[in-house]
């Protein structure tokens, strides 16, 4: 393997790992990226965001500064407000920059505890959206049926 990915330490490949769990457990991000409220390319400034906090990350690390949920937080609205047209009024930008700090510190020891949660939860919620998408298709066939042995039936008396 070469490249970039391949130098990267373990503890931080499993933090780039984390923060795209978390970004896509967060539900306005989400919405985002299906409508495409960033233009046509959303998912690329989607994948852009997990990259921008994973080097705020790094340049703390190369300051010797200490991250704060609250800087996160500014930089995540600002993200969000300029590149998907998001103006967040839930609040929910202090939680994923509260989770992110503390995965960030968790990963910094080998602790990848958080990591796994997200990776399971984020697996959990795709096997779901899967059997939902099945589930919808089966009601569309069986619509579909419905509809062909209507035109098959007489309606005399």
């Amino acid at each position: 393997m070469s490249g970039p990915a391949a130098e990267m330490h373990p503890n931080q490949a499993a933090f780039v790992e984390g923060v795209d769990h978390v970004l896509s457990a967060w539900t306005a991000l989400e919405l985002a990226v299906e409508h495409e409220w960033g233009g046509q390319d959303t998912r690329e400034k989607r994948d852009t965001l997990v990259d921008e906090i994973v080097d705020y990350f790094d340049t703390l690390v190369r300051k010797r500064q200490v991250p704060e949920p609250s800087d996160l937080e500014e930089l995540l609205l600002d993200i969000l407000d300029e590149d998907f047209s998001i103006a967040l009024e839930d609040g929910s930008e202090k939680e994923v920059a509260r989770v992110l700090c503390s995965m960030f510190d968790e990963c910094k020891t080998g602790n990848f505890a958080t990591v796994d949660k997200m990776a399971e939860e984020r697996e959990k919620r795709s096997r779901g959206s899967a059997a939902q998408q099945s589930q919808t298709m089966a009601r569309q066939d069986a619509d579909e049926s419905d509809d062909g042995s209507d035109s098959d039936v007489s309606m005399e008396e």
